[in-house]
């Protein structure tokens, strides 16, 4: 019964590799695949122009705050803690010493995210320097295996 498994097995294998072997092109089936052309689309200037000059100007304004609310987690012990850093401060958070450089908001709707360039020593070493985002927290993360550090917002804003 092996042998007759293995004779079939090799043959079923066989197959597939002598037609790469001879070069000859898969047949598609074009009615499934389509034929792999896109169909165009209608380009006209007013898609192309912007809305408004005014109002793509307003909707990406940014202010500085004065500071920013930070929380950090402890993964080990469960302990989650607030702090609030000035700009330009450092202050320690669990083993970790934070430093805000900056926070950032958009002008237009001040309660909609915060940006926090931040950086974040352990034990003397950089773990984090760079923006870190209140509304996604993981696009710019701190990657510790104990501590979680992230932005709530900016001070003042």
């Amino acid at each position: 019964m092996s042998l007759r498994l293995a004779a079939l097995l090799a043959l079923l294998l066989a197959g597939p590799l002598a037609a790469q072997e001879e070069g000859e092109p898969l047949p598609l089936d074009e009615e499934f695949f389509g034929t792999g052309e896109l169909p165009a689309l209608p380009v006209t200037p007013e898609a192309l122009a912007p809305e408004s000059s005014v109002d793509s100007e307003a909707a990406g304004a940014v202010a500085s705050a004065p500071g920013a609310v930070l929380r950090g987690l402890d993964r080990v012990t469960g302990q989650s803690v607030d702090v609030t850093l000035a700009n330009g401060q450092t202050q320690p958070m669990f083993r970790l010493e934070v430093s805000l450089t900056d926070c950032r908001y958009p002008v237009n709707d001040p309660s909609s995210d915060a940006f926090a360039h931040l950086t974040i020593r352990d034990r003397g070493e950089v773990v984090f320097n760079g923006w870190m985002t209140a509304a996604s927290p993981a696009l710019s993360a701190l990657d510790h295996p104990r501590y979680d550090v992230w932005v709530l917002g900016c001070e003042g804003s």
